[in-house]
């Protein structure tokens, strides 16, 4: 696991696809989130972004000597999250059969999140899942 942090509200970590590493970047994140004082997020925050990681290590890579990177970053009023692999594949929600077991972490990721999408890398090198929190409420903007 490869940890950069560029400047005081970005953080980066690069990871073999490899599920036993989803927890460690998951104490990473945490980590993080804690000292930028966004501790109240860090729950519904890691839910989601490890329900990202896993889908990238299941769908997005082909073997474990592939990498799937996490970047978490602060605007203003934001907490993003987000979970690159080398696959081209768009994600999509669908909906999961009763007797199905996979096909509702998206559902999920849409019912804790405010915003969430996904974009390719630039040179079509992969994409990027990426997920949105509201740090400000409404009122306190107005």
């Amino acid at each position: 696991m490869a940890v950069a942090e560029v400047g005081e509200r970005f953080f980066q970590v690069a990871f073999a696809a490899e599920a036993a590493h989803v927890r460690l970047v998951q104490r990473a994140v945490r980590e993080r989130l804690d000292a930028w004082g966004l501790e109240s997020f860090a729950d519904v925050a890691l839910l989601a972004a490890g329900e990202l990681m896993a889908n990238a290590i299941q769908h997005g890579c082909r073997g474990v000597d592939e990498t799937v990177t996490l970047s978490a970053w602060c605007t203003a009023d934001e907490l993003l999250i987000g979970v690159g692999d080398p696959s081209l594949v768009q994600p999509r929600r669908r909906l999961a059969g009763e007797g199905d077991e996979s096909g509702r972490g998206l559902e999920l990721v849409t019912a804790v999140v405010d915003r969430w999408g996904s974009e390719l890398a630039p040179g079509r090198r992969g994409k990027r899942v990426w997920i949105a929190f509201r740090t400000t409420s409404k009122e306190a903007e107005a």
